[in-house]
């Protein structure tokens, strides 16, 4: 999931109760829930306090799925959450009706797999919500510049190679959704978000 902080010694978390951060996590929920519906599967959810804002502003029921230990022992505290990876989802095939992946196939080793296991347990017509960093954007060049969780964690900087991928398996649209610079968040392409329809 996110990795916006640059501190190495600085908790997770820690960021999301900034003055940035807060609204980054309002903005990012605010979008998730724009789309989703029903049973929503959030890949990557970290230690789940976007997810938990989620179902706080929505009537979807999340489920998480992460692999790291430490993010999962303060993800249970807040949401359903399981361990699992992104590349084998323990779910039957078409059972799911919205995948969420917030600011996490960049992170993700194998994206290709993590998208396809996607498209498996989706439903007919059901939906992949993904929200990106533009790692082409002057925030992202300036943080990846710092020795941080981005830098540490990052698999993939062609965003645009993970975007045409879920274009093949989903009737996808792309919006830009914010901008940051010097700490304010404003209209921009600093994070992108993808809405698609699984295709049949």
């Amino acid at each position: 999931m996110h990795g916006w902080k640059s501190d190495r010694n600085m908790k997770y978390d820690e960021f999301f109760y900034s003055t940035l951060g807060s609204k980054i996590l309002e903005e990012e929920a605010l979008y998730v829930v724009k789309y989703a519906k029903n049973i929503v599967l959030s890949i990557g959810c970290g230690t789940g306090i976007i997810e938990k804002r989620i179902e706080e502003i929505s009537n979807v029921k999340i489920i998480g799925v992460e692999i790291d230990d430490k993010m999962l022992k303060e993800a249970r505290k807040r949401i359903n959450v399981i361990k699992a990876n992104a590349m084998a989802l323990p779910f039957k095939n078409s059972t799911i009706d919205t995948v969420v992946f917030i600011t996490s196939l960049e992170f993700i080793e194998d994206y290709v797999r993590a998208i396809n296991e996607a498209y498996r347990v989706l439903k007919e017509e059901g939906k992949i919500i993904a929200i990106l960093l533009n790692t082409s954007s002057a925030y992202f060049k300036q943080k990846y510049g710092k020795e941080g969780y981005i830098k540490r964690n990052i698999k993939h900087l062609d965003i645009q190679k993970i975007i045409e991928y879920i274009a093949k398996k989903f009737i996808i649209k792309k919006e830009e959704l914010f901008g940051i610079a010097n700490d304010i968040i404003k209209p921009g392409n600093s994070v992108y978000g993808i809405v698609g329809i699984k295709r049949k």
